[in-house]
């Protein structure tokens, strides 16, 4: 009896041996298989979010350098001018008491409205000389480009005599308008950048203050 028993006792024990030689199941392996399917594919969906972040943050950072990038320049060359206009150009002659930078007539700068370019009258003195000169600078869209107009600026920061037409300042730009103030001497722009990669675009505002710093609003 003792016999049987342990005979009895020996046949799961092999029973379970002969299972574990055999490998596993067809249902074991398909379970497995989909188990497997499904992380892999978890897996590849989170990779393809994470790079999607990365090419957003990538994307607003570069907005955002292109937005200072204009600003700057913008802050400088509207500073160093004495009247701002859009539409059309500043008078570049005038006959006392009028003044180029400081006109009697105030239709001159009327009437105030939104226009689709911005343009600067920038005195200059000869060098050498108390003579004055005037210079006109003009930033204005073609299809997503900002271009601008006028006499180039040198290693030194300081304009030349030498003008050039249609140089490129900034890219992937989807909206310039210009409000230039009654009397000339502000102006608000509207500027919008699109977001590289997608249909977004950001849009800021620029209030820019002739021969004065300028503010972001």
């Amino acid at each position: 009896m003792g016999a049987n028993l342990m005979g009895a006792n020996l046949r799961p024990s092999i029973v379970n041996q002969r299972r574990t030689a055999a490998g596993f199941t067809l249902i074991e392996l398909l379970i497995g298989g989909v188990l497997t399917a499904i992380a892999l594919g978890s897996v590849a969906v989170l990779s393809v979010h994470q790079i999607r972040i990365a090419d957003r943050v990538y994307a607003l950072t570069t907005i955002n350098r292109n937005f200072r990038r204009i600003s700057d320049l913008l802050k400088v060359e509207v500073g160093e001018a004495c009247l701002l206009r859009g539409g059309a150009n500043p008078r570049t002659t005038a006959t006392l008491p009028d003044t180029p930078c400081k006109p009697q007539d105030p239709s001159v700068c009327a009437p105030a409205a939104a226009s689709t370019d911005l343009r600067l009258l920038i005195p200059i003195q000869t060098s050498g000389s108390n003579t004055i000169t005037y210079s006109i600078v003009r930033f204005y869209r073609s299809g997503n480009e900002l271009l601008r107009d006028g006499p180039q600026v040198d290693a030194n920061g300081l304009l030349t005599a030498t003008a050039a037409t249609g140089s490129r300042v900034l890219s992937n730009v989807s909206t310039f308008t210009p409000t230039v103030s009654a009397d000339c001497t502000w102006v608000s722009l509207d500027l919008g950048l699109s977001v590289p990669g997608s249909a977004d675009v950001v849009t800021r505002t620029l209030t820019l203050y002739s021969g004065a710093a300028e503010s972001i609003n």
